[in-house]
């Protein structure tokens, strides 16, 4: 019974190694945040103008291409519209992220997490105080965030920039 219990973690090892073989890696996409979610449709959505933002981290290395952030509010009333592009080692890997990240979200939320049919590979709207949609597309995750100083829900503005991205990336992943 004792060599069974030694060799216990090293079979499971194992298991665990093989279970990661049997997908097959995607090449990440050179995409930038900004083409998929331009200014343009920011301010359409937010229906007033908008800023880009940014940091002195951005300032002093450069604008991180995965993520593209907007405000049409005011410092002390932020409106941010939001898209963070997360790109996975496979659509399995990016499916089982998002699953094993709704429990989280729910806690998070008070429970204001659900399944928004027909959008990418798969879509979760959390509400609550995050207001931020996550939607997948083979490998790539991306994340809408669309919050409002009245705290009202944004599932529907947040799905429109989905859309728009969504339709961007097809033809970035075709080039």
């Amino acid at each position: 019974m004792m060599p069974f219990r030694r060799s216990m973690p090293l079979l499971l090892l194992a298991v665990l190694a093989a279970c990661g073989r049997s997908e097959k890696p995607t090449p990440p996409l050179k995409v930038d945040a900004c083409e998929l979610f331009t200014a343009a449709d920011a301010a359409a959505i937010a229906g007033e103008s908008i800023a880009a933002m940014s940091s002195t981290i951005d300032e002093a290395r450069g604008r991180d291409p995965g993520q593209c952030i907007y405000n049409s509010g005011n410092l002390e009333q932020p409106r941010i519209l939001s898209l963070l592009i997360r790109q996975h080692r496979s659509p399995e890997a990016a499916k089982r992220v998002q699953e094993a990240s709704r429990a989280t979200f729910e806690t998070m939320t008070g429970g204001h997490v659900q399944d928004v049919p027909g959008l990418g590979d798969g879509a979760l709207w959390i509400g609550g105080r995050l207001q931020q949609l996550h939607v997948l597309r083979g490998a790539v995750q991306l994340v809408i965030t669309v919050q409002s100083p009245d705290g009202t829900d944004q599932l529907k503005p947040a799905r429109q920039i989905a859309e728009k991205a969504l339709a961007r990336l097809s033809t970035v992943a075709k080039t």
